[in-house]
């Protein structure tokens, strides 16, 4: 065969494989069919490939995006600050935290704990030692125990860190975290700390002037303080959205509420005013008689100082006849105060504002809207805590849950996460039944961190009805009576007792 044919074969393979290659890339790319792809499509980059922000629509600043409203972060602040209901909203969520901010180490309480994700493996004891370290950098936000040091470096405590961004994510839906690394980023994290959430943009998908790895900066005042790459700064809404026009940014429950808080404080200043402000007269005063004029407007200076409100409130006209027969009708001008004006609508109002962050408004010390008795009625603290955290406490939880075992402690290993405790749904009075129909006395003491009895009873059950079998375990040999072996003593002795003879068969 001549020998042109093997270089032919060649130049047939090479001409097959770059149809595939055009192929695949044509599959990829699809220029013929997406006019206006998106970024990551036209660099071939890796990750998600539909659009996530609309660049032609949002408020781009420049560098950064703004927040795709004309609600900003400072005007809810703001009516956060000047509305008393939100206000306890955010004050008690704050509190009920705020118990969740200690370590737990039993897993008992509530209070937080690092578990291992795989729940079968027994916890070694290097295990044990990893999770005591991690358990005190989330108390210490960082690796720095002592508080004096802490200061200098502004960095708080778990407790104050964790006040800082609940109120953030209730109020913007922004809750900001910058991480700080040792100097050699290989030996991982060194510190945690609460950034104002109202001070965070975040940049459009080619980045900060071109490095995509740069995605938020933070804007004091209209300029540019600092940088953020992922590996500086948590940024996760709590209440995302997939809307192009939403530029990564959360939805706050303040950006729901206002119109009903409008609502609310109009008639909170109505009421207000009515009692300070009200220059409409209650009545008019008709007055008969030959009276001085001295002695009327004596009488008037007199009258006015003892009624008169601030602001000239409830003032009173005075008029004066010659005699009985002249008189003047007063025609009321403006109604009472009606309950169904003020309380029930200000009850309805407040009961909006609960519903949508998820909270019974007996928790803030409100009735409810409806006539229903409320399951948060009890004086036990604790049971109001069981029974109202479904609605938001616990999914408030969980957001921070899952942040914290994906951005923190998986730093640390893949086999840790972040769990908070004390919000199973046992009561006080079942986890101890529970317990008492397990555990012996001793387990129990240990279980509390208390010295275990040296005495045999302190192994007994707490549970009365293993008490019989725990007795008969324990009851002393001797109590037993020993029939011996067949044909030994001991069968004699029973014959004897019964006055049989003994037979003895001698081998």
């Amino acid at each position: 065969m001549p020998s042109s044919v093997p270089d032919t074969m060649e130049l047939v393979r090479y001409v097959a494989e770059q149809f595939e290659a055009q192929q695949f890339e044509k599959a990829f790319t699809k220029p013929n069919v997406i006019p206006f792809p998106s970024r990551a499509v036209r660099e071939k980059a890796p990750g998600m490939q539909s659009v996530w922000i609309d660049e032609q629509r949002v408020q781009v600043m420049g560098d950064w995006v703004e927040r795709p409203s004309n609600f900003s972060f400072d005007m809810m602040r703001t009516m956060v600050d000047q509305t008393p209901v939100l206000s306890a909203v955010m004050l008690t969520r704050q509190r009920q935290v705020r118990r969740f901010c200690r370590a737990q180490a039993g897993g008992k309480g509530p209070g937080f704990q690092i578990k291992l994700k795989d729940e079968t493996l027994k916890l070694g004891k290097d295990e044990a030692q990893s999770i005591q370290l991690l358990e005190g950098f989330f108390t210490n936000c960082g690796w720095e125990s002592n508080p004096r040091q802490r200061a200098r470096l502004k960095r708080d405590n778990f407790s104050n860190f964790m006040s800082k961004l609940v109120r953030d994510t209730l109020t913007m839906d922004s809750a900001a975290i910058e991480t700080e690394y040792k100097r050699d980023r290989s030996r991982g994290l060194d510190g945690l700390y609460a950034v104002d959430g109202a001070t965070i943009r975040l940049c459009t998908e080619v980045g900060y002037r071109g490095d995509d790895e740069i995605f938020a900066l933070q804007v004091v005042e209209g300029m540019i303080r600092s940088a953020y790459t992922y590996n500086d700064l948590i940024y996760v809404p709590r209440n995302p959205r997939s809307d192009v026009l939403s530029a990564g940014y959360g939805m706050a429950e303040t950006e729901l509420l206002v119109r009903v808080v409008t609502g609310y404080l109009n008639a909170f200043t109505y009421n207000t005013k009515y009692f300070d402000s009200n220059a409409i007269p209650k009545g008019l005063l008709h007055l008969a008689g030959d009276y001085g004029q001295d002695d009327l407007n004596a009488f008037r200076r007199y009258w006015n100082s003892m009624i008169k409100g601030i602001n000239n409130a409830w003032s009173l006209p005075i008029m004066v006849s010659k005699n009985g027969e002249s008189k003047a009708q007063f025609e009321r001008l403006n109604a009472d105060v009606d309950e169904i004006m003020f309380a029930k609508w200000m009850t309805f109002l407040t009961s909006i504002i609960c519903a949508i962050y998820g909270m019974a408004p007996d928790e803030i010390n409100f009735e409810s809207f409806t006539a229903g008795t409320s399951s948060l009625s009890g004086s036990d603290t604790e049971e109001k805590l069981i029974n109202s955290k479904d609605k938001g406490l616990r999914p408030l939880l969980a957001y921070f849950e899952d942040l914290f075992s994906d951005y923190v402690v998986a730093e640390f290993g893949d086999k840790y996460c972040f769990r908070w405790t004390g919000l199973d749904d046992v009561t006080p009075a079942q986890a101890w039944e529970e317990e008492k129909a397990l555990s012996t006395l001793n387990e129990a003491r240990k279980a509390r961190g208390w010295d275990e009895i040296k005495e045999d009873w302190g192994n007994a059950p707490l549970n009365p009805n293993l008490m019989g079998a725990y007795m008969q375990a324990n009851q002393p040999q001797g109590d037993e009576p020993d029939g011996g072996q067949p044909g030994g003593d001991g069968d004699d002795d029973l014959a004897k007792s019964f006055g049989l003879p003994v037979l003895r068969v001698e081998p």
